[in-house]
């Protein structure tokens, strides 16, 4: 797992593509818009991840602060959590929080889901959200 997760620092898509199983399934459950939820097969993420390296960030995504735990029952099972602050190739910071659930199969990364607050990347891929005033996210029989 941690030459894994080097790997996506470094944004080493060979590394990745000899840790990751022919069938891998990568998920972004909590993703923006346009972003697919779920990537299956080796050759689909190792294409979503040369399109992010190649057209999205600059350098490394400076991971740090990470932390991992198995299951206690399936070691197979890691979780982590970790956070980025990189640069978009549109100069554009780009700091994140992330947790991660990650299944192995024969050592190599079978299925990885990755959460994080999607509306931060939103904003910083130039997205923009209206902030509503509280009572209009309220419905009627709540409002006072």
């Amino acid at each position: 797992m941690r030459d894994y997760t080097d790997a996506l620092n470094k944004w080493d898509i060979e590394t990745m593509h000899d840790l990751s199983t022919e069938d891998i399934v990568f998920e972004l459950p909590f993703r923006p818009p346009t972003f697919e939820r779920e990537t299956v097969g080796r050759a689909a993420y190792m294409e979503v991840l040369g399109q992010a390296r190649d057209h999205m960030i600059e350098g490394s995504e400076n991971l740090h602060d990470m932390s991992m735990d198995t299951l206690a029952n399936d070691p197979n099972v890691v979780i982590a959590t970790y956070k980025s602050d990189m640069t978009l190739r549109s100069g554009v910071r780009y700091a994140n929080e992330y947790i991660a659930r990650f299944v192995l199969r024969d050592g190599k990364v079978a299925r990885f889901v990755e959460y994080y607050d999607s509306i931060i990347l939103f904003r910083a891929l130039g997205g923009s959200l209206v902030e509503a005033d509280e009572s209009e996210l309220l419905p009627e029989g709540l409002k006072s």
